[in-house]
């Protein structure tokens, strides 16, 4: 039967007094009331807990939340993960203040299934509860409850009873089920000891899925992220191997107090590893407002079972009127586990009063949406914001990615709230729009934008510095950098979304890297040695610097078989600048034409080729040869012939066997 399977929450609300505990008791048999000053006093202070087995077998696990104004707090707390709500609204007093706040709650919080329960009938004339059963209905126009069922029934007779359990089956089967790919949350409720047990924590899942014997993180305000290890499950009262988005469990917690867990932490996944500092979010604010909320102002707000203080930015509003909806970003003064698609409420603490609420849309805001810039262009924002609050998982993905260079894996995941399994499948679906570099995901428009910034900035170099045969890695790697983001070179197109700093710094040169490598094996790029040059490109001094090189050459062009110092040259082309004659020797030996064999001595390409070929052909004669041999051949110092030999071995020409050299392969002649 699929609804024994479905996990099922069953909230209360309702102002004080107005009858939700009794209510439960009916139904259940059971007291949530469990406090000592609860049973004295007759008020719900903290959350209490119940399960129901209905008439067709279903499970549901009731929540009933404290109705005083000043456990709101505690309510808030409790209505994290509730599938449907039974208002409760006395007979006798009708819809009172906190009735209307726990509407405005309910709604916020996205809880659209609900059932009114007019308590204490038997108190009133029968004509009074059509009257408190009309108003209801005028209460609930234009919310998410409209057209919901209202129904008297009575705790202490049993009246209406069955015909309420006949009404939650009937809402049970239009609960949808909740999606069980994200990262798996449990906010903790209440965390307690139990005798040979030891530490137990309850809450509802508010994503994903855990097992026994999992390990998980522990997320508190107070310390570090703590491992733990998940020992038993137990869902309505019984032992479950496995708990997913929507069910309470309780879960068993090993190598950790229960005195170091409190209302507010989160139990969560090991892969869950950072909490988020802000959020991009679609606000929602009440009609009840009593005055407008301005841009940038600080207000209290309530997420799952905890709480903090956040500053709201509006993107295209300076203030927020009664009943406006609107897009924008929180910062949270103490970072949290929020998620995507996550429902907060929003109270003003000056006048204590709920306001507003609204969505997630993105969480960790602050590595995503511009590099956490502000939007220049509303336009532009608005259109990123309305693609965030969509359900096109595509479409959002594309969106983190437009907004900057390229984004982890594991960070798409924990912004989307999804599984690798997802994301996957989402990458599948935008095939020939992103690639996968080095675990990094990045849009191939911003792909083509870097490869012909990077073709951009060599043929810039080639035109500034003519006589060079190109430019290096890090000199590229600079340049790209330090243009700020759609920054133009030598007039082309702009460059995509701009780089972060400092850490992340290492990862985007890999990325650059690999682009460097596509340009490469596509033939548009050239690497000789460690330099970059176009493929078309073709070096040539002008000029002055072509007379310098000139220079240069000569010097080698008269020593024949001899090394030449860099003293040597600067010797022999004292018409030029010191720095003119060592830019042209560079230059020369960047292009090959002249080979530094050892510190310091150099010889000619031409040069070089000559004694690497009357080498080749001796140890082809004898099989193998001696450095005083080498020497001999080419009637030259020791040093010099020792410097040769270990310049090919080094290029792996020769290799050195005892007091011999031989051929590692065959040298073109």
């Amino acid at each position: 039967h699929f609804h024994l399977l479905m996990p099922f929450i069953i909230g209360t609300a309702g102002h004080i007094d107005h009858g939700k505990t009794s209510l439960i008791k009916a139904l259940t048999g059971m007291d949530t009331d469990r406090l000592k000053e609860e049973k004295e006093r007759g008020i719900s202070i903290d959350l209490g807990f119940a399960y129901l087995t209905l008439p067709d077998g279903t499970k549901a696990g009731i929540v009933d939340v404290p109705g005083h104004e000043r456990f709101i707090k505690n309510m808030l707390a409790g209505s994290t993960g509730i599938d449907l709500v039974l208002f409760t609204i006395a007979a006798d007093d009708g819809i009172m203040p906190q009735t209307r706040e726990h509407l405005d709650i309910m709604h916020l919080l996205g809880i659209g299934r609900g059932i009114f329960v007019i308590t204490k009938p038997d108190m009133v004339e029968k004509g009074r509860v059509d009257e408190v059963a009309l108003d209801i209905k005028g209460l609930i126009k234009d919310t998410y409850f409209e057209g919901s069922p209202v129904i008297p029934v009575s705790s202490a007779t049993g009246s209406g009873i069955d015909a309420l359990k006949a009404l939650i089956v009937r809402e049970a089967k239009n609960v949808l089920a909740r999606p069980e790919s994200g990262f798996f949350r449990l906010p903790v409720d209440r965390s307690f000891s139990i005798k040979g047990f030891g530490t137990v924590v309850t809450g509802t899942v508010a994503s994903g899925r855990v097992q026994k014997n999992d390990e998980a993180l522990l997320f508190s305000r107070k310390q570090t992220p703590r491992p733990v290890k998940i020992r038993g499950i137990q869902s309505h009262f019984k032992t479950a191997d496995a708990v997913c988005a929507g069910q309470r469990a309780a879960l068993n917690l090993s190598s950790i107090s229960h005195t170091d867990i409190e209302r507010g932490d989160v139990l969560v996944s090991t892969d869950l590893d950072s909490v988020s500092k802000s959020a991009a979010v679609y606000f929602e604010f009440l009609d009840s407002m009593k005055k407008p909320v301005k841009n940038h102002s600080l207000l209290k707000l309530h997420h799952m079972t905890d709480e903090t203080t956040v500053r709201v930015a509006f993107i295209d509003i300076k203030e927020a009127l009664p009943g406006a909806k609107t897009f924008g970003q929180i910062k949270l003064k103490e970072p949290m586990i929020i998620m995507r698609g996550d429902r907060f409420v929003l109270r003003d603490t000056s006048v204590n009063a709920t306001i507003g609420g609204g969505r997630v849309l993105l969480p960790y805001a602050e590595k995503a949406l511009k590099s956490g810039k502000k939007f220049s262009d509303t336009a532009d924002a608005l259109m990123q914001y309305n693609i965030l609050n969509s359900q096109d998982n595509k479409s959002v993905l594309l969106a983190i990615l437009s907004a900057q260079f390229s984004v982890d894996t594991h960070t798409i995941r924990l912004m989307m709230n999804i599984s690798e399994n997802e994301l996957n499948r989402i990458m599948r679906s935008c095939t020939g729009e992103i690639t996968l570099i080095e675990g990094f995901l990045i849009l191939n428009e911003n792909i083509k934008n870097y490869e012909q910034l990077i073709v951009n900035i060599i043929n810039k170099y080639h035109k500034d510095v003519p006589g060079d045969i190109g430019i290096n890695e890090e000199y590229i790697m600079k340049e790209v950098r330090s243009l700020p983001p759609n920054a133009p070179i030598g007039g082309q197109k702009p460059a995509p979304a701009g780089f972060k700093q400092g850490s992340e710094v290492r990862s985007q040169s890999t990325i650059l890297k690999a682009i460097m490598n596509g340009l490469i094996s596509s033939g548009k790029v050239v690497k000789t040695g460690n330099v970059f040059h176009l493929s078309s490109y073709r070096p040539e001094a002008k000029g002055a610097g072509k007379a310098v090189e000139d220079a240069v050459l000569s010097v080698f062009s008269d020593k024949g078989i001899n090394p030449v110092k860099k003293e040597d040259i600067l010797k022999s082309c004292l018409s030029f600048k010191k720095e003119d004659i060592e830019k042209g020797l560079q230059f020369l030996l960047k292009r090959g034409e002249i080979i530094r064999v050892a510190e310091d001595s150099y010889v000619s390409r031409y040069m070089l080729d000559e004694i690497k070929n009357k080498l080749a052909a001796s140890i082809a004669e004898k099989g193998k040869i001696k450095a005083a041999e080498f020497r001999d051949i080419l009637s030259c110092g020791r040093k010099f012939a020792i410097e040769l030999l270990e310049y090919f071995d080094k290029e792996r020409i020769t290799l050195r066997s005892g007091d011999y050299r031989v051929l590692r392969k065959a040298v073109k002649t």
